[in-house]
């Protein structure tokens, strides 16, 4: 149901994948997630971190109506994707997010991205 053009059972290499992110101004690599609330100050705020639980996942942190919020930005089938769509990857996911002002709808919220919260050091 999902088109990509890799082969059937071809998972993206973790190492590409974090390489990609890397470059974005917004991740933060494998901090916790006490560090990465204590980075939001206004709502609107977000970051994305490596899960510390999960290896290969990453974990959007970001803040609405004055409440911290963590989601799972990948599946366990490795699948990048947020409640009601799928995207290529993290970036594009933020990206589309960030760019049509679109909030990402949760369980329990929808979390708007506003101001990337930069790194203080390079991951």
């Amino acid at each position: 149901p999902f088109a990509t053009n890799a082969p059937i059972g071809a998972f993206p290499d973790v190492n590409s994948v974090k390489a990609k992110l890397l470059k974005e101004e917004w991740f933060h690599g494998p901090i916790s997630r006490v560090d990465a609330e204590n980075l939001l100050q206004n709502d609107g705020d977000f970051l994305v971190r490596e899960s510390q639980a999960s290896s290969g996942q990453y974990v959007l942190t970001g803040m609405q109506n004055n409440s911290k919020k963590h989601l799972l930005l990948v599946d366990p089938q490795g699948i990048v994707r947020t409640k009601d769509r799928t995207f290529d990857s993290v970036s594009h996911l933020i990206n589309h997010h960030r760019d049509s002002g679109r909030p990402i709808i949760s369980a329990e919220s929808a979390l708007r991205l506003v101001t990337p919260v930069r790194p203080s050091r390079k991951v």
